[in-house]
């Protein structure tokens, strides 16, 4: 169990927010005269209230983000019913929704994410989304379930960062804060805006000694954004540049995680282990509105990471190339509201590996080259059936292109091609009263194996593996009750995966993947905020806050090594999940938070015979 206290005073900047906005919302609704705020949803390409959509979207905004100092997605993220973020320093953590991704050792992928077109999801599906800068981010938005029709096939579901939007006129602001075990950081932004065009360039700077041993954390960012409008057109950029060096406690047993959790694994300490990177990111996007009911939207974007990682076993040096193209058509006429796009992506991506000796780098021992590149064709359409009645369908038909090379070995080059895959989804949206929805959707969703998935322990390509596939239903009730004081939002979910991808690993340094049969995700979140007080601007506003989680995941059929697993939970996942939250907040920014998390034990092995708690 988690127990936080957090006493803070928001920075000016942030009270304007207070008072359009009733408290830091996780919700996806936003009360205001009794009427649910039109927000844009990701679920769907149109603009739309949250309460119509016909899926299971929450949001956090830049004022949630700022009582955390900026300093943490984790504890925001986990807020949302049905997310899961683990983390083993600020630089690796592994985010799960609804149980998806859970044995996947080192990363998120089985989720996808973007920083407004820019996606944070690489070519072998891992999402990194720990090196943003938080304090620029207007919202976060996360999408429970595929959303393959938007944003690609994607089996757990998607995160989207919006960029923060400058004020009027020339502005210029400086953020600092200070945490404990030698954390800090500095965010000095200057912009100018003239209506709907605007320039902002924003520096930031964060540094933390840690709380283990060897997870000392730097970190520099640079962000450009940018949009000129002139007429029907609208022109905007967003380029960012990351500077990156963060030490690897790494993972320890039991006995010391929960007697000295402090301690770093003592060969990763003795190593100074780290990883270190230079990445360059951005995208050019021109949206032509070329009547009042058809748009175009066309993206151009890229990304450049050059990453070092000293480890105790040897040395990986990367080199990873992006670009890509997404192009979509809008048109909204009458009661039906149609989407028609296309995405190609393609990625290179290089890595050599050296022998460690006495401590030092040794020779090479391989050098690699991978080409991965996909393409997405995707329909999307809304449809008003009935005033109070709204249906969305959409496809996504995806191929996904795959080769590899190694300069050193026996190793030729051999190519793999994924068969086409397609991914429908559809949704309802009932509306019972004004503030009362009742939604349910279907979807399918995959997530292509990653390299080190993709590659047996001689360096082949297994071309036996398949692509984890599912099927997701889920239904709720959302709304608000009590003259707009109780807002509730209440799912219940199933998901059938077909293909379970599962890392195996038979040493420190050798691990691949392998099919693990069906599994059977089955669950209810709920999300729960109540004012304790009508609110108002002029004074102390009191809130409580609450999501909870209830899940069973387990193995339909899966069969390792003559050993039946079918029946068995998946391990690394708790069954039940809770938030609680009591916050007052005062005008001007002032608040005083407690906030409490818990989850039940996690079975560390498939017969349950080992688990963890917090």
């Amino acid at each position: 169990m988690r127990i936080y206290f957090l006493v803070g005073l928001l920075a000016t900047g942030m009270v304007s927010l207070v008072a359009q906005v009733p408290s830091d919302s996780l919700q996806n609704e936003i009360i205001l005269s009794g009427e649910l705020e039109e927000i844009t949803v990701t679920s769907s390409p149109v603009s739309r209230q949250p309460g119509i959509t016909g899926a299971s979207v929450s949001a956090i905004t830049n004022h949630s983000l700022a009582k955390d100092g900026y300093l943490d997605l984790r504890a925001p993220l986990e807020q949302v019913p049905g997310l899961q973020m683990q983390s083993g320093a600020p630089n690796t953590s592994r985010i799960t929704i609804r149980g998806v991704g859970t044995r996947t050792p080192y990363a998120s992928n089985r989720v996808k994410a973007w920083f407004d077109e820019i996606p944070l999801t690489s070519g072998d599906g891992a999402t990194t989304v720990g090196d943003l800068e938080l304090s620029l981010v207007d919202r976060v938005e996360v999408v429970r379930g595929p959303s393959s029709a938007v944003y690609g096939p994607g089996m757990g579901g998607v995160l989207i960062f919006s960029p923060q939007i400058p004020g009027l006129d020339f502005r210029a602001s400086v953020l600092s804060g200070l945490g404990s075990f030698g954390t800090f950081k500095n965010t000095g932004t200057l912009s100018y805006r003239k209506e709907n065009s605007f320039l902002q360039v924003s520096i930031a700077d964060s540094r933390s000694d840690g709380y283990r041993e060897n997870s000392e954390y730097n970190r520099s960012n640079i962000l450009l954004h940018g949009r000129l409008t002139s007429g029907i057109h609208s022109l905007s950029l967003l380029a960012g540049y990351t500077d990156l060096l963060a030490y690897i406690p790494s993972s320890v047993d039991l006995n010391s995680y929960r007697n000295t959790p402090q301690k770093a694994a003592a060969n990763w300490l003795a190593m100074r282990g780290h990883r270190q990177y230079d990445k360059w990111q951005g995208g050019l996007s021109l949206k032509s509105d070329i009547t009042e009911s058809l748009s175009n939207t066309l993206v151009l974007y890229g990304m450049s990471t050059d990453a070092y990682e000293t480890r105790p076993f040897n040395i990986l040096d990367e080199l990873t190339n992006i670009i890509g193209m997404r192009a979509k058509l809008v048109l909204q006429k009458g009661r039906t509201s149609v989407m028609a796009g296309l995405e190609y992506f393609d990625e290179h991506y290089k890595w050599k590996i050296f022998e460690i000796v006495d401590g030092k780098k040794g020779q090479l021992q391989s050098n690699n080259s991978e080409k991965r590149h996909f393409i997405n064709f995707q329909v999307h359409a809304d449809y008003r059936l009935t005033p109070t009645t709204v249906v969305t369908g959409g496809v996504n038909v995806h191929r996904l292109f795959f080769s590899r090379s190694e300069e050193i070995g026996h190793l030729e080059e051999e190519s793999h091609n994924y068969p086409w895959i397609l991914s429908p989804r559809v949704g309802l949206n009932q509306r019972l009263s004004t503030t009362m929805y009742l939604y349910a959707s279907a979807g399918h969703g995959f997530s292509a194996p990653s390299p080190e998935e993709a590659l047996l322990p001689d360096g082949g390509i297994n071309r036996d593996l398949k692509p984890e596939e599912g099927i997701t239903i889920d239904g709720g009730l959302r709304g608000t009750f009590w003259h707009d004081r109780l807002q509730l939002n209440l799912t219940v979910y199933s998901i059938n995966v077909r293909n379970m991808l599962m890392t195996r690993r038979d040493a420190e340094d050798i691990f691949y993947g392998e099919n693990a049969g069906k599994t059977k995700h089955r669950g209810l979140e709920t999300d729960l905020r109540l004012y304790i007080l009508p609110y108002s601007k002029d004074r102390i506003n009191v809130t409580l806050a609450a999501s909870h989680t209830w899940m069973s995941n387990r193995f339909k059929h899966f069969i390792q090594d003559e050993t039946d697993y079918s029946g068995k939970t998946l391990p690394g996942q708790p069954a039940s999940m809770l938030n609680l939250s009591l916050e007052a907040e005062a005008p001007g920014g002032i608040f005083l938070q407690v906030r409490m998390r818990n989850e039940s034990s996690q079975p560390r092995n498939f017969f349950l015979t080992l688990s963890y708690s917090f």
